[in-house]
């Protein structure tokens, strides 16, 4: 029996090209639901040089008039006449449902309230599982309070709530939200065997590496959540041992200034990567460290798992679903410097236990973390009757 097709607005603060899990996110799971002929409309934030409206096929993609704060990680509405047009026009449309991704962005508010006056059926997706740490005491709490703030307002308008791992649906519950509608975040295993067939980038020959050296990466933001210093000054310690461990580090943020200066020969920054080269890095690195303390189900650990690289991350987020003992990797304890250091070099000469371990791992997300297991979920989830909006 054929599914109907569904008209699905999904709304996210930041979509491609503009880098992120989020972002990839919501590319693959429209990809795979208007390949199965769902109508999808994505309602975005504007970026300069891109269009502010495209249709890909049954894709549609509207971007919103929008000022970036933050270094573009905070994009904030224009309420100008602009986007007064816009709404009056847009309501008049119809959608099965919307999904709203993110709580703590003014689009994801915005949303909820257009959804509800619409009388469509709303679904906000959570990521993550703490707040946001911006790199300051003062402004880090200050993002705590807006983060209350907006979700306070979020509840009224919208009913539904999931996440995208068993660890956001734990952290919501801060929120005051209980939910155990789960939409996994997860890879695309085709397009990642084309990636890995025919490399677009040589890491190892651009940064002089050589085989038999131990290549360890890092994927995500250069932020203190996503414990990028601690494993910088971590490889630091090793490289005075021995010479034959190399970093490097993909992603942009307000660390990688401070940790340039203190960085070893060993470690280089690669900036922020498209998918292809990002599949190109992976493919060659013989570890993947993420050493987290805010994750909701990390993007770049399960294309880590799907390019054979062995994982070290920690407890936070869904990530200790795919790596569920020891024989499919690593899952720090807690944060601290000494753990991740001793987690490294305990694996750095076991090339047969990371071999075994990168299998295991890789079979597990192919049996479990596909796009077409999301979107079953998705599918599925519609099919129920609605919360009370």
């Amino acid at each position: 029996m054929m599914e109907s097709t569904k008209s699905i607005c999904i709304v996210s603060s930041q979509y491609l090209p503009h880098v992120g899990g989020v972002e990839n996110y919501v590319d693959n799971l429209s990809r795979e639901l208007a390949l199965r002929g769902h109508r999808i409309t994505i309602l975005t934030s504007e970026m300069e040089g891109v269009p502010s409206y495209e249709q890909r096929g049954l894709i549609e993609i509207i971007r919103l008039p929008t000022k970036q704060f933050m270094g573009g990680r905070f994009p904030v509405l224009k309420f100008n006449r602009e986007l007064r047009r816009f709404t009056k026009e847009f309501r008049k449309r119809h959608f099965d449902v919307m999904l709203v991704n993110m709580r703590f962005y003014f689009i994801s508010l915005y949303a909820v309230r257009l959804a509800k006056k619409m009388g469509v059926r709303c679904i906000m997706l959570d990521h993550g599982s703490s707040h946001l740490n911006t790199g300051g005491k003062l402004t880090t709490k200050m993002s705590e309070w807006f983060e209350h703030g907006i979700t306070f307002l979020e509840k009224f308008y919208c009913k539904e709530f999931a996440g995208v791992s068993k660890a956001s649906l734990e952290w919501i519950k801060h929120f005051g939200i209980h939910s155990e509608l789960l939409l996994n975040n997860a890879v695309d295993i085709e397009a990642f065997e084309r990636y890995k067939s025919a490399p677009v980038r040589s890491f190892r020959t651009e940064y002089g590496i050589p085989d038999d050296a131990i290549l360890i990466s890092f994927v995500g933001r250069l932020t203190v959540e996503k414990g990028i210093d601690r494993l910088v000054n971590v490889v630091k310690k090793i490289n005075e041992k021995r010479k034959d461990v190399w970093l490097l580090a993909a992603g942009g943020g307000y660390l990688l200034e401070p940790l340039t200066k203190i960085k070893s020969e060993n470690t280089h920054f690669v900036g922020q990567l498209p998918t292809d080269q990002i599949a190109a890095l992976l493919c060659e690195s013989d570890i993947f460290c993420l050493p987290s303390f805010s994750e909701g189900f990390p993007t770049c650990v399960i294309e880590a798992g799907v390019c054979h690289a062995f994982v070290i991350t920690t407890f936070r987020g869904e990530a200790k679903e795919i790596v569920r003992t020891r024989e499919h990797g690593i899952i720090l304890p807690d944060y601290n410097e000494q753990g991740l250091l001793e987690a490294l070099e305990s694996v750095l000469d076991q090339k047969e236990y990371r071999e075994n371990a990168t299998q295991l791992c890789y079979e597990r997300i192919a049996e479990n973390y596909t796009w077409k297991h999301t979107a079953d979920a998705f599918l599925k989830l519609l099919e129920q009757p609605a919360a009370e909006q």
